[in-house]
């Protein structure tokens, strides 16, 4: 998008996109996109789609490309010979496709799952050729963008099946992705219907079955025997079908944690992952059975600081009253920032080399921490201007938020909200980066919580 609005600075939307689509039609966005990946593969680093803009915000989220790019490594020995399909849909679950999606396409990974056609769309401008399935089901007008921009399908229906049957052709082809529905009770078709889906797209011209899969519900539960049972419905498929398709794939990070080579051993095979290559699991149990490096650090300016006498209410509601005399630093960030209101007296963050407490209710731009004393550390230590740790590899976990905010480790990420800068960093060894570690707690002082409610 930013290469056509730089070609076309000046003309009219619709003009633009009308000149846009000739030369896409006249191939040559192709070359164009050639020299874009190229581009990126040689400085993948070096090219950031939003400017820098943390010097003037009061919050950021750092994000490690190296860690990514490391987790993708450990991911790809995990999957015993399968090839690797990142998924990169919500903005790669809050960290920023196009950086990641740049940063994985340098360290070979060359599938990519997306939930919504935007999303792939906006992928292919930004030059990518790797192979892109939108995970999501198509609506049927939208099968010719499908095709215009070389995107695979997912089919999870017979209706679909006939869309993508009727809109195909031999000079504007679909790619199909038939999905399974084994239990998970989402998209996806029975069991006993797919081998008359896959019999109808594998005889339309045009079309091209590029694969194969289903979806766990309970894969991240320890020794889950429903996921065993959605794994035995699609092996019976699988091995039913009559069609050839292109890839068979069930392994989510969670199959791929607790279930293992089973779900990926067949050939050609793919395994799906998301929130590990972020460096999470769904508990710190399961991610503890891989050298997963969370990739995101979210941190926030203090924007004011003041000493305030003992019974003094902070926030909305008055439900915290500071127990002594007691130093409270307001910080850059809320819940419009994507910091959960769920976590207010319950959360404590990274500040002045000790953890403190999060006190009174999160504003939508603001909260606050309790310091302690004004005349002792961290009071001491901390100035108008520092940050403090939200959560990261320095500060309190992904996993300590979700469970502050009674929630899960994807939503905490991917509700970092689009107006906190991304800064991204990378270290250019992936395997040998030293995970950051968390300052010394040395001589902290920790904080009662005086709530007369504690909030729902």
């Amino acid at each position: 998008m930013r290469v056509r609005r730089q070609f076309f600075r000046g003309v009219d939307a619709p003009d633009r996109d009308a000149a846009w689509g000739t030369i896409r039609r006249a191939g040559v966005y192709h070359r164009l996109a050639d020299a874009r990946r190229l581009a990126h593969l040689f400085l993948p680093f070096a090219i950031d789609p939003s400017p820098d803009r943390t010097h003037s915000s009061p919050v950021t989220a750092t994000v490690d490309l190296g860690a990514i790019r490391h987790n993708a490594q450990v991911l790809q020995d995990r999957a015993d010979g399968a090839e690797l399909m990142a998924i990169i849909k919500a903005d790669a679950y809050g960290h920023g496709m196009l950086p990641v999606a740049r940063a994985l396409n340098a360290e070979g990974v060359r599938h990519f799952g997306v939930a919504r056609l935007a999303e792939g769309i906006r992928l292919r401008e930004d030059g990518h050729t790797a192979r892109i399935l939108v995970l999501g089901a198509p609506a049927p007008a939208q099968l010719p963008r499908y095709a215009e921009y070389d995107l695979d399908v997912t089919v999870p229906s017979p209706t679909v099946a006939a869309a993508v049957a009727r809109h195909a052709r031999p000079d504007a082809p679909l790619r199909a992705h038939v999905l399974v529905d084994t239990g998970m009770g989402r998209l996806g078709l029975p069991p006993d219907d797919a081998p008359a889906v896959l019999s109808q797209l594998g005889a339309s011209a045009g079309v091209t079955l590029a694969g194969l899969w289903t979806h766990f519900a309970t894969a991240d539960e320890p020794d889950s025997s429903f996921a065993q049972t959605q794994l035995e419905r699609f092996e019976a498929v699988v091995a039913q079908h009559a069609t050839d398709v292109q890839h068979v794939h069930a392994a989510n990070t969670g199959a791929l944690l607790t279930l293992g080579k089973r779900t990926h051993d067949v050939s050609p095979s793919l395994v799906r992952s998301g929130i590990a290559l972020y460096g999470l699991a769904a508990t710190p149990e399961l991610a503890a059975q891989l050298d997963l490096r969370p990739a995101m650090q979210l941190t926030a300016r203090v924007t004011q600081l003041k000493t305030v006498p003992a019974g003094t209410p902070v926030s909305y509601g008055a439900d915290w009253e500071a127990p002594r005399r007691t130093r409270i630093a307001t910080l850059g960030i809320g819940y419009g920032d994507g910091y959960p209101r769920l976590c207010s007296g319950r959360a404590s963050v990274r500040i002045g080399d000790c953890t403190r407490p999060v006190v009174g209710t999160i504003c939508m731009d603001m909260c606050m921490v309790d310091l302690g004393p004004p005349d002792r550390p961290p009071a001491t230590q901390v100035s108008r201007g520092d940050e403090a740790v939200l959560f990261g590899p320095s500060g309190p976990t992904v996993y300590e938020v979700a469970r502050w905010s009674e929630t899960i480790p994807y939503e905490i990420c991917c509700k970092v909200s689009p107006r906190v800068p991304r800064h991204y960093a990378s270290s250019r060894n992936a395997r040998t980066a030293a995970p950051a570690s968390a300052p010394d707690s040395t001589n902290c002082h920790t904080t009662s919580l005086h709530l007369r409610d504690r909030p729902q």
